[in-house]
């Protein structure tokens, strides 16, 4: 059976800064938005980063789940990009948070890197592969 997979699913405290976040920091287009009803706040947004879906949601309503859990503890997400250094200064640029690293770094499986946090505290690596194909799907 061959399997692939297409999205994520990221529970956030807050859909519209984090809607903000992934469409103009990571770059992701808005593909739609729901609210319960007319003026409420938003209850999901899905957005397509690439051949990859991303949907936020709010945490509240499931404030029960997530009273022994951090958000974006134990999932660490992978991004490439054709040129990571610009792709760095334009993180830069939309005034992101590097909480978890500084610039890009090259590493020892010859990916170029850096880590970025979301306001939720989920990390993305973001890479550039430099191993002609090694290390990718």
């Amino acid at each position: 059976m061959a399997a692939r997979v297409t999205s994520v699913f990221l529970y956030v405290k807050d859909v519209r800064r984090s809607l903000e976040f992934y469409n103009e920091v990571i770059g992701a287009e808005v593909l739609q938005l729901h609210a319960e009803r007319e003026g409420a706040p938003l209850s999901l947004a899905i957005m397509r980063l690439g051949g990859f879906t991303i949907m936020l949601h709010p945490q509240e309503p499931h404030a029960e789940e997530f009273v022994d859990a951090r958000l974006g503890v134990g999932i660490h997400l992978q991004m490439e990009v054709p040129d990571v250094d610009v792709f760095y200064q334009h993180c830069l640029d939309q005034g992101a948070y590097f909480a978890v690293s500084g610039e890009p770094t090259d590493q020892l499986w010859n990916w170029r890197e850096f880590a970025i946090r979301d306001p939720d505290g989920y990390v993305w690596s973001v890479y550039q592969d430099k191993s002609g194909g090694q290390w990718t799907g």
